[in-house]
């Protein structure tokens, strides 16, 4: 019995280190400057999240980052740097041409310049997902008109 607690808690603790080392859809975790931004976007300033996230950009490893691209990108956007912007939220989707939250984020951008039919063939990508992402954009389009 004893033998058995000792090897089922030896294979809990090593779980257990390896999940503190992957985000919940098994990437590797981000480091503590991009959560740090993220609470910054959450609370708008946008301006600082930008400096942080281009710290953490410097790093080659996260320049491949999709997730980190399009947090970077969104905080560029709500600074009114629209045209980096762009250029990222396209590098985040060029890695992961599904990533719901740079579609619609783009899709945004989009609709914010003026430039609804493309917006609108971003939300088709999105269709289908039955996901936030898509009925946001939706009701941003919406609004739009």
């Amino acid at each position: 019995m004893k033998t058995l607690l000792i090897i089922f808690l030896s294979l809990f603790l090593s779980l257990q280190a390896y999940a503190a080392g992957m985000d919940e859809d098994n990437t590797i975790v981000k480091p503590r400057d991009y959560k740090k931004a993220v609470k910054l976007i959450k609370k708008e300033d946008y301006n600082s999240a930008v400096k942080l996230l281009e710290e953490v950009l410097e790093k080659s490893k996260y320049q491949k980052d999709p997730d980190i691209l399009n947090e970077y990108a969104f905080a560029l956007r709500k600074s009114g740097n629209l045209e980096k912007a762009e250029n990222y939220y396209n590098k985040a989707l060029d890695i992961d041409p599904a990533h719901r939250g740079a579609l619609e984020y783009l899709g945004e951008l989009f609709v914010d310049t003026k430039r609804i039919d493309e917006a609108k063939k971003v939300l088709a990508k999105l269709n289908g997902c039955l996901c936030e992402e898509y009925s946001e954009l939706k009701s941003y389009i919406e609004k739009s008109n």
